[in-house]
């Protein structure tokens, strides 16, 4: 009797050690992808970076080079001293540049995208623009930085590049809102719709600077995740300012 017990208790242990080992391997491979998937879309995005701007950032994006490699491209997007130094697509829908590069290589990264509906972007009230929050720092990462004024203060814009013109793009509020916020609304075309937008901008906003928002100006809205509670999102406002 204590034979048989012994041996199941030896066959019990055998099948935790396997099972053990499995999760082991399998939790191995998961981060190995995931540095992997990592690695690939910084790769992809350094080489882009290097065709659009081969001297490193100054203004100058070839937009025919990165209309060559994928025609949806409608600006460049830099932040001095972060990641941030990407193009902005606009697709068909909100959901195909979730996970695709600008290349069109599955990446979980994807594409930084203007909203699918925005009926003329970065040349009307507003544009929203949304990119992944990272845990590599890449893509939209960085954008929590600005939960703290006192980096704001530090790094008070960001330079949006189109094909039409150069733009610092100065910060004017920080926000954390849950994904269904009345901010993701676009395309305004009366004065009492845009200012009824930058009044519910103030009214949310986990901050605001010192940079005034007027219904004659165009701004920009960075979106990305947020973690602090269920769909939470960062939103970072701008407003353009040709250099």
């Amino acid at each position: 009797m204590k034979r048989k017990r012994s041996r199941v208790r030896r066959i019990a242990l055998d099948i935790i050690m396997v099972c053990l080992a499995g999760i082991v391997v399998f939790s191995g491979y998961r981060v190995y992808k995931i540095l992997h998937d990592y690695k690939v879309n910084r790769d992809i995005y350094s080489k882009i970076a290097e065709t659009a701007m081969p001297q490193g950032f100054t203004g100058d994006i070839d937009f025919d080079a990165l209309h060559e490699i994928n025609p949806d491209i409608i600006g460049w997007i830099y932040y001095e001293g972060t990641n941030i130094n990407y193009p902005i697509v606009q697709g068909k829908d909100n959901d195909y540049y979730l996970h695709i590069a600008i290349d069109g290589t599955w990446t979980l990264g994807g594409t930084l995208f203007a909203d699918a509906i925005t009926e003329d972007p970065f040349n009307q009230f507003n544009t929203i623009v949304y990119g992944h929050h990272m845990q590599d720092h890449t893509m939209f990462g960085d954008i929590k930085e600005l939960r703290d004024t006192e980096y704001c203060k530090a790094h008070p814009q960001f330079e949006l590049i189109t094909p039409e013109g150069k733009y610092h793009l100065r910060i004017c509020a920080f926000l954390n809102q849950p994904a269904d916020s009345a901010i993701y609304t676009t395309n305004f075309h009366d004065e009492e719709g845009k200012q009824g937008y930058i009044d519910l901008i103030k009214s949310l906003a986990t901050y605001i600077t010192t940079e005034e928002m007027t219904t004659e100006d165009r701004l920009v809205i960075l979106s990305t995740c947020a973690y602090e509670y269920q769909d939470a999102r960062y939103m970072v406002v701008g407003k353009m300012i040709p250099w």
